[in-house]
């Protein structure tokens, strides 16, 4: 019997051959450095899936006062930390990987699970003031903000690169503030961003200068999100405002921030983290804004304005400068 490549004319037969080889080459090239492009792929991932947080928000978020399936913020969060908490555990239960914590260490995590809780609560807030690509570019100026606390209050060196980008962060936020013909942001909306920006510039600061600095990340975000779960429905009962998952769509949402913008999220995280280095991984996190700018423009037609624009490009790098300034 006569095979495929006899049967075809010469230069199908070259044509064939070729397909061949560069698929052999192509197959040999990515398992000889599968460990060099998994890293970054995990870090890409974990900022674009970060950055989808308010495409999964908004159909259930109270900012939309027409919409019937609306939530409360407390009643998001409840249902995305605890049930990332939940799903986590299962993650580390089938690793083998340990639950065990100390008394002091419960407080630490009690009291960092606040300032993450904060993080999130008024990042969510901002979406009632602005479209959520501003919201989440506001927010991603965190480590500037931390470069700063550093700064002021550890006696961190004052790089000139440092200052100079925390100048261009301000004028960023400046420019994404600045009223324009789509009038669509409000200062009330801006400083509830800048406070969920200094509540996780908080949280990493503590995190780092704490007694669980050293603790396992599965453990430590394990529990963050375990207490700010807990922190957020025992709130909401209190005020008796937890809300019921009523209707296919929130289920869906919810079960979508959970998994895909916290577990998958920091699981890539954490093995970017250990593959390329905390460095790298933050500055390619630099795509969460973007991601969040563009699907808030093809989901919710959000107008991508000149101010967006202008205060994209001056704060995402001056968080890039600070990064790199930071990591040496």
């Amino acid at each position: 019997m006569v095979s495929l490549p006899e049967r075809l004319s010469l230069p199908l037969r070259r044509k064939h051959l070729f397909l061949t080889n560069s698929k052999k080459v192509l197959k040999t090239y990515f398992s000889q450095h599968r460990g060099e492009w998994k890293g970054p792929l995990m870090a890409i991932t974990a900022a674009v899936f970060y950055g989808f947080i308010p495409a999964f928000t908004l159909p259930i978020h109270g900012s939309d006062s027409g919409n019937a399936e609306a939530m409360s913020n407390p009643s998001i969060l409840f249902y995305r930390f605890f049930g990332a908490a939940v799903m986590l555990g299962f993650y580390m239960l089938l690793k083998r990987r340990s639950f065990r914590i100390t008394r002091g260490e419960a407080v630490t995590l009690i009291y960092l699970a606040f300032l993450s809780d904060g993080a999130a609560l008024f990042l969510l807030a901002g979406y009632s003031y602005m479209p959520t690509g501003i919201a989440t570019t506001i927010h991603f100026t965190y480590p500037v903000v931390t470069a700063v606390i550093m700064m002021m209050f550890y006696n961190e060196a004052r790089r000139p690169a440092t200052i100079v980008a925390t100048c261009m962060a301000v004028a960023g936020v400046a420019g994404l503030s600045w009223p324009s013909e789509n009038g669509a942001v409000e200062l009330r909306g801006v400083v509830i961003e800048l406070i969920s920006a200094l509540c996780f510039a908080l949280y990493l600061i503590r995190v780092n200068r704490s007694r669980v600095r050293s603790m396992d990340s599965l453990r430590l975000t394990f529990y963050v999100l375990l207490f700010g779960g807990l922190i957020f429905g025992g709130d909401a009962l209190r005020q008796d405002s937890l809300e019921m998952v009523s209707t296919p769509r929130q289920m869906i949402n919810l079960l979508l921030l959970a998994f895909v913008c916290t577990v998958v999220t920091n699981l890539c995280l954490v093995t970017a983290v250990k593959r390329i280095g905390s460095t790298t991984a933050a500055v390619l996190g630099a795509l969460e804004p973007l991601t969040a700018v563009v699907l808030g423009s093809l989901l919710f037609s959000e107008v991508i304005t000149l101010n967006i624009v202008i205060g994209i490009i001056l704060i995402i790098p001056s968080v890039i400068i600070v990064i790199l300034t930071r990591g040496r």
